[in-house]
């Protein structure tokens, strides 16, 4: 009788084991972190006034007509091929006139009634100068990423200005024009960098392009 006892008991301690662990709920899963939605980085505006280069990447958009949106580089011309369209020479313009030549031949074409385009520049293609001759530190200046022009005074400053042996009222600029030919000027910087220009003026308020050459000669004693 004692030893059935014994066995009763011990099965009724496995049956309840057994239920226990049926009836114990699985783990909970660990807690799910919410995800906040992405905002789309939204491109910064370029200045209306930026002339556009080739080698530049441009982004166009059409309001209400997202498959009409657009990313490429200028080619060596300046041309863009945009839909609808074709192919467009858009470098050398402003940003604000390259949209509004868009928006008036999709107009003119009757492609679009009243399209509203917006341009920016996503990527500007490096522009630099090269400053030789008796400068403090001779080398390239890179062109401010949406500059047109820089005046000559700037340039020689961030090359450290001239040297005692400088002949600063005989600096040459060559400049290539769009279709190849170069130009050679000679200007007098003598008092340009002490703000005693012989002008009267405070700055020489001479325009220096992207990929323009200046040459700053010795002075022979």
């Amino acid at each position: 009788m004692t030893e059935f006892i014994r066995r009763l008991f011990f099965g009724l301690l496995l049956v309840s084991a057994t239920f226990v662990a049926v009836a114990e709920p699985d783990q909970a899963p660990p807690p799910v972190t919410p995800t906040l939605p992405v905002t789309p980085t939204t491109p910064i505006a370029t200045d209306p006034s930026y002339h556009l280069s080739p080698g530049d990447t441009i982004s166009i958009t059409v309001y209400n007509e997202p498959d009409l949106s657009i990313t490429q580089t200028l080619g060596h011309s300046g041309e863009a091929r945009v839909y609808l369209i074709g192919q467009l020479t858009l470098g050398g313009k402003t940003v604000r006139d390259a949209e509004q030549e868009l928006e008036k031949t999709y107009r003119d074409r009757q492609l679009l009634k009243d399209p509203v385009v917006i341009l920016t520049v996503t990527s500007y293609f490096p522009r630099e100068i090269s400053v030789l001759g008796a400068v403090r530190t001779p080398g390239t200046v890179v062109f401010p990423r949406d500059a047109t022009t820089i005046d000559i005074v700037e340039v020689i400053t961030l090359v450290g200005g001239f040297l005692p042996i400088s002949k600063s009222d005989a600096v040459t600029i060559t400049h290539r024009s769009p279709d190849g030919k170069e130009t050679v000027t000679t200007v007098n910087l003598e008092n340009t960098i002490s703000g005693r220009h012989q002008s009267g003026k405070d700055r020489a308020d001479i325009a220096i392009y992207p990929g323009d050459r200046i040459w700053v000669p010795e002075r022979l004693f």
